[in-house]
């Protein structure tokens, strides 16, 4: 069940690392077509699902070395 659960949340990791790449590519377009303003907040969303990712990919490490 444990080994389980890692492996869900790794699979969300790898897709939560896939849509930012992606949302990255929407801001260097946004900003090459002059909209920067609403590049800033899709920058500032991405920033959230890093700390997402962080938060998860600690938790994952915790867990395989026995921390919590």
């Amino acid at each position: 069940m444990a080994h389980s659960l890692q492996y869900h949340i790794g699979e969300s990791v790898r897709a939560i690392e896939g849509e930012i790449e992606r949302l990255l590519d929407v801001v260097d377009t946004l900003r090459a077509a002059g909209n920067d303003d609403l590049a800033s907040v899709v920058v500032a969303q991405v920033q959230k699902l890093l700390e997402a990712v962080i938060v998860l990919r600690v938790a994952i490490a915790e867990r395989r070395s026995g921390v919590g």
